[in-house]
């Protein structure tokens, strides 16, 4: 489970849609990991395999769409969970999840592009 939150974190509404501490969520299964690669099947009815530990695996997959306007101050932050108690399986207790930040990523589509992007974040 992985959330898209604005930092500092609180639950005041942000925006016209009233989007408070979270703005976008996504969910993908590690024993679907064959499904879950760039370009992936997202739609796969292939069964999850079990999960070797130790071993690494590439997930690719997305978060709920959404426009936002971050307000002045705020930041974008990602929380990487091992579950989402409303929405996936829980693990067994004592389950470990390890994340490669070498290798991850977050790709966010942003209005003008680069050079908008840029002018954003400008001191």
């Amino acid at each position: 489970s992985v959330w898209l939150v604005t930092l500092p974190y609180d639950s005041a509404a942000i925006g016209t849609l009233g989007a408070r501490g979270v703005q976008s969520r996504g969910w993908a299964d590690p024993q679907n990991w064959k499904s879950l690669t760039t370009g992936g099947n997202y739609n796969s009815k292939r069964p999850g395999e079990p999960l070797t530990p130790g071993k690494f695996y590439d997930l690719t997959f997305d978060l709920q769409p959404g426009d936002r306007v971050i307000p002045p101050g705020k930041q974008l932050a990602l929380m990487i969970m091992s579950s989402d108690r409303d929405f996936t399986l829980w693990p067994l207790p004592g389950t470990r999840l390890t994340v490669d930040l070498s290798r991850t990523k977050i790709v966010l589509p942003v209005v003008g592009g680069a050079a908008a992007l840029s002018r954003a974040v400008a001191p």
